[in-house]
C-alpha cells in the first residue's frame, strides 16, 4: 500500500467535482427551459448587457413563455459580447437561438432597455429582429423606463439633488 492514510474522512466533493455538479445542473435547467419553450411554441426575448466583475461585457439572455395560462420567465445565459453594435447583438441573439434550435419565427415579443443600440427604431436590435420576423413586437422594458422616469424626476427636485 503506497501513500499515507492521512487524517480525517475522505471527501469526494473536491472543487472540481462541485464544479462538475454545478455544470450538470446548469445543463439540465437549460434543457428544461428549452424544452418548455419548444413545447409551448411561442415566446418572447429580453436582453440586456452588463459587465461582470472582471469588466467583461455580457449579454443577459432571458426568455418568457406561457405554461398552463401562467407566464414563465427563465434566465438562460450570460453571453460574452465584444461589441455593443446592433448588428453584432442581432447576430449574437440569432446565433444563440439557432444553436439551441429555437426558431425565431416563433418569437412574438422582444423587450430591451432604452439604449439606441437596443431599442433604436430603424437600426437597433429590436428593429433588426423585427425585420427578420415581423411578429416579434417590441415593448420597452418597464423597469428601465421607470428608472429613467425616477432619474428625471429627481433632477427636477432641488431637494433630491446632492450638492
Amino acid at each position: 500500500m503506497s501513500g499515507s492514510l492521512g487524517k480525517g474522512n475522505p471527501s469526494y466533493l473536491s472543487a472540481n467535482i462541485c464544479e462538475e455538479f454545478i455544470e450538470l445542473m446548469r445543463q439540465q435547467v437549460l434543457c428544461t427551459i428549452f424544452e418548455e419553450v419548444k413545447e409551448t411554441k411561442f415566446y418572447s426575448i429580453s436582453e440586456d448587457s452588463t459587465p461582470d466583475i472582471l469588466q467583461t461585457d455580457q449579454l443577459t439572455f432571458t426568455v418568457r413563455h406561457i405554461i398552463d395560462c401562467e407566464p414563465v420567465e427563465g434566465f438562460l445565459m450570460f453571453i460574452p459580447i465584444f461589441s455593443h453594435g446592433a448588428k453584432d447583438l442581432t447576430d449574437t441573439v440569432v446565433d444563440f437561438l439557432n444553436e439551441n434550435k429555437i426558431p425565431l419565427s416563433n418569437c412574438r415579443g422582444q423587450s430591451y432597455d432604452n439604449a439606441s443600440n437596443m431599442s433604436g427604431r430603424y437600426t437597433g436590435l429590436q428593429a433588426r429582429i423585427h425585420q427578420l420576423h415581423e411578429f416579434a413586437i417590441y415593448v420597452p422594458c418597464a423597469g428601465h423606463s421607470l428608472i429613467l422616469i425616477g432619474v428625471k424626476a429627481a433632477e427636477c427636485c432641488l431637494d433630491c439633488q446632492i450638492l
